[in-house]
């Protein structure tokens, strides 16, 4: 879908100030060159709604490394996170970045559109955009011109922190299941540094030809999503694309269940005994989505390895530096294949 004619001009919704001026390509008369997996990865089947399981993180037993193994991705329950805190988060993102003139959006630290790279460029364009906010930094002074910007970055801290202690009482139990020692349990995951990515999938009036995101894995050990109710997001299953429905509301307390799946390196540290899944954003001709993603990564310097796994011992620095050099030269992340023994 993504990768096909990409026709429509920037002037998409000229009314709409806050509009991204989309699509980004100009190069090769608007039409990307695909690689063959890439056109491999379209002729994939649709094939209706998937059915997640639900982990209770103050009990989840069994159940979490049975979700781990089985997919990778699963609802989340009893989290506490406060629901109104969620609330207020997704109604700031929402007044942000779909009611603040793009040229504004563009001039904040973060802001991102077409894809989340930032400054990579990469080969498909996404019909997205948000904003990037790393947790446990000295954040931006950005309350001069617009004093939203300054309670969305207050707000988001306190998001992060929530997230920060479900992230690692989650990896604590997986490194549980996995049989972890104790420095590898501290240091294969570093939630106090993770990153916060509030993403506006904007309406896309040819969403038959567009993705809100393209077909990928995650890099992070732990993705903890945050969905509102438009729905949009796919995994592949036996096969096929399937659609993985808005969340439920049982989280504990009435909060809406988040959504967790599972990224590279949780799949390297098991020796692939669990499953980073792929996964893609579908586009929407006349709903906005917006999600709230907290991605969870190893410290730097932490060495990842596991007894015969077909993996080489590396650290999560050195397959950030990897991703970054594949998408400068190939437009794209090559991402575990990269460290394979030979």
């Amino acid at each position: 879908m993504a990768a096909e004619a990409s026709t429509l001009t920037a002037a998409v919704a000229p009314a709409d100030p806050s509009f991204p001026p989309f699509p980004l390509l100009e190069e090769n008369g608007g039409h990307y060159e695909q690689k063959q997996e890439q056109q491999e990865e379209q002729e994939v089947p649709h094939a209706g709604e998937i059915e997640l399981p639900v982990v209770d993180l103050e009990a989840p037993g069994d159940a979490l490394a049975a979700a781990c193994r089985w997919l990778g991705v699963f609802r989340l329950a009893n989290h506490g996170v406060p629901a109104e805190l969620s609330a207020r988060l997704f109604a700031l993102a929402r007044d942000l970045l779909g009611r603040t003139p793009f040229q504004e959006k563009q001039a904040r630290p973060g802001y991102f559109w077409g894809t989340p790279a930032l400054a990579l460029r990469v080969k498909d364009v996404n019909w997205v955009e948000g904003f990037h906010v790393a947790l446990g930094q000295q954040r931006p002074v950005d309350d001069a011109v617009d004093p939203r910007f300054s309670e969305f970055r207050d707000v988001a801290a306190e998001y992060g922190e929530h997230m920060a202690r479900v992230a690692r009482k989650l990896f604590d139990a997986m490194a549980a299941a996995l049989g972890l020692d104790a420095d590898q349990t501290a240091t294969y995951i570093a939630e106090g540094a993770g990153t916060l990515r509030v993403y506006r999938y904007p309406p896309c009036p040819d969403s038959d030809h567009h993705l809100g995101m393209e077909p990928h894995t995650d890099s992070s050990v732990l993705s903890i999503i945050n969905q509102d109710l438009v729905g949009g997001l796919q995994v592949v299953h036996d096969g096929a694309w399937r659609d993985v429905a808005p969340a439920p509301a049982g989280g504990g307390d009435g909060d809406t269940l988040l959504l967790v799946n599972l990224g590279d390196m949780a799949q390297a540290i098991s020796g692939d005994a669990y499953h980073s899944v792929r996964h893609r954003v579908a586009a929407s001709r006349d709903r906005e989505r917006v999600s709230l993603c907290y991605f969870a990564f190893p410290q730097d310097d932490a060495v990842l390895t596991c007894s015969g796994s077909r993996y080489r011992p590396f650290s999560y620095a050195q397959f950030r530096e990897q991703v970054q050099a594949d998408i400068k030269a190939f437009g794209s992340k090559v991402g575990l294949q990269r460290f394979l023994r030979h």
